[in-house]
């Protein structure tokens, strides 16, 4: 029902700020909205009538919005019902496509989308009616025919949608998510041929980063100035554009272009107001103009490649903060004893050689890099009276000692570290003969990586001057090493240590292995 030509709407969130955001959007398209706190008081509105849409979220303390999707469809079936959630499912987007819902959108969602949404939901609201009018005057059939047709389009419409979401979550890096889009761009809409390209470092260009039947010589070679061509015009303007064989095309677009297709879409990825890159799709399968719903597909595919590139980015920049924050943390407790100044960086950096000689893949040379500073961190939760203590610790001091690197892992356990990084930063004091602390492991029981920390860190100990005691010298260490090879240390670390020593050349030695040869000099 309308009053004065405005359309009215119930929306439903036990957060008052999703709803006035939700209430802002719907009065900006002119409409009337009304608020509800929760589903047994938007039950009570709906009673008395006059809603033209529902909008509500899924999630609520009382009654959920399936529910209340259902009970609104028994009270009002005309009125379309809108669902919000930040938890999406395929499973959650059929319960809401059969028990009625007009769309289902995933939080956090733009304005433009929402607008979108409801503009088109209200339409459906029309259409219903006016359907309904046609169906006293028409043969019953064939509406049933023309409503399942819709409705189908419509599951398939919200199951591509969610096909969408789901593979963009789940894209763990950049380039991972590049090909996805691409992948989903070609299956969705039957497009021989797919691009994504992304502006240059100087923003001056575009570069393919990702495609599907373009040849490789193109996609290493070619750069589009912005402003220049399909792709560039778009990424200069941040405006979509859907070509088919009665379109116009575009100004400045008519050159010659990777993009010869008599139909083609090509729309921009846009953070904030400025546009990131550009996802392009030329010659459907079967020589057939791209659809409404292909474009619309591509639009909604770009929006949400964009959406997880600034969260990638934003997620990056927060763990290098958070990281380098650890780092400097690691920096100040050694700057407290300066007989143990840099001795992080001394130990990743004779790990990272040890690693290096062994022959390990270069991810466990990064993850010796990434954790090998860290590696004590852990000690922070110790007392600077037992840390800088220049004597002989006590049985319970030590004790405390040995804490250490389990309040190193939990201090990490935020960043999300793989577990070879875990590892070294727990297990970097286990030694082979099951005497070692936290967890007692013995032989290959201790990870390698661990093995490779250990005998770098027992190296530095050895070779460089301490609170407590003046460095030993490189030959002193070298035959401890021999004395507990097999009983503290992995046997094979200790020949790659030998090796380090006596094959690098000086340039490439530690400034432990250096000191060390200066203190046996």
């Amino acid at each position: 029902m309308t009053i004065q030509g405005q359309n009215q709407v119930l929306i439903v969130d036990d957060h008052i700020g999703v709803c006035e955001m939700v209430s802002s959007v719907v009065e900006s398209l002119g409409h009337r909205p009304h608020m509800a706190p929760d589903g047994e008081t938007a039950l009570e509105m709906l009673s008395v009538g006059g809603f033209d849409l529902l909008v509500t979220d899924l999630r609520m303390p009382d009654i959920d919005g399936l529910e209340l999707l259902q009970r609104s469809k028994d009270l009002s079936p005309l009125v379309p019902v809108i669902l919000l959630t930040g938890y999406p499912t395929v499973d959650t987007a059929t319960q809401a496509i059969k028990r009625g819902a007009s769309d289902f959108l995933t939080k956090p969602f733009k304005v433009e989308q929402l607008e979108f949404s409801v503009t088109r939901a209200l339409e459906e609201r029309r259409m219903m009616e006016e359907n309904q009018r046609l169906a006293a005057e028409a043969n019953k059939v064939a509406v049933i025919q023309r409503l399942n047709t819709k409705l189908n389009q419509k599951v398939r419409e919200l199951m591509n949608l969610n096909r969408v979401s789901e593979a963009i979550d789940a894209a763990e890096d950049n380039e991972t998510l590049f090909e996805r889009v691409v992948e989903l761009a070609t299956d969705l809409t039957g497009a021989e041929r797919v691009s994504l390209m992304l502006t240059t470092p100087e923003a001056t260009g575009l570069r393919i980063r990702a495609a599907r039947g373009i040849s490789e010589d193109v996609m290493r070679d070619v750069v589009v100035p912005l402003g220049s061509g399909i792709a560039g015009e778009v990424a200069r303007s941040c405006q979509p554009v859907h070509i088919v064989r009665t379109s116009q095309r575009p100004p400045g677009t008519a050159e010659r272009s990777i993009y010869n297709s008599p139909s083609f879409i090509c729309v921009p990825l846009v953070i904030s107001t400025e546009a990131l890159g550009v996802l392009s799709a030329a010659e459907k399968l079967g020589g057939e103009d791209f659809s409404e719903d292909d474009f619309s597909l591509v639009q909604e595919l770009a929006k949400k490649a964009a959406i997880k590139i600034e969260n990638n980015a934003l997620y990056e920049s927060i763990y290098c903060n958070l990281v380098d924050t650890l780092t400097s943390l690691v920096s100040t407790l050694e700057a407290k004893d300066p007989y143990t100044k840099e001795h992080s960086k001394r130990v990743t950096q004779m790990a990272v050689l040890l690693g290096q000689k062994l022959g390990l893949p270069e991810e466990d040379i990064e993850s010796i890099e990434f954790a090998g500073i860290l590696h004590d961190i852990g000690k922070i939760g110790v007392r600077d009276s037992i840390l800088l203590k220049p004597g002989r610790l006590t049985d319970e001091e030590f004790e405390v000692i040995k804490s250490h690197p389990v309040i190193g892992e939990t201090i990490v356990e935020p960043l999300g570290l793989i577990p070879s990084e875990r590892d070294i930063i727990r297990h970097h004091h286990e030694r082979m003969d099951g005497s070692g602390y936290p967890d007692g492991l013995k032989g290959d029981e201790i990870p390698l990586l661990a093995r490779v920390v250990a005998v770098a860190d027992a190296f530095d100990a050895m070779t460089t001057t301490r609170i407590y005691r003046q460095a030993m010298g490189l030959e002193y260490a070298l035959g401890e090493f021999e004395k507990f090879r097999g009983v503290q240390f992995d046997p094979t670390v200790v020949d790659a240590l030998h090796s380090v020593i006596h094959e690098q050349p000086p340039a490439l030695l530690t400034s432990a292995v250096s000191e060390a040869r200066k203190q046996t000099a």
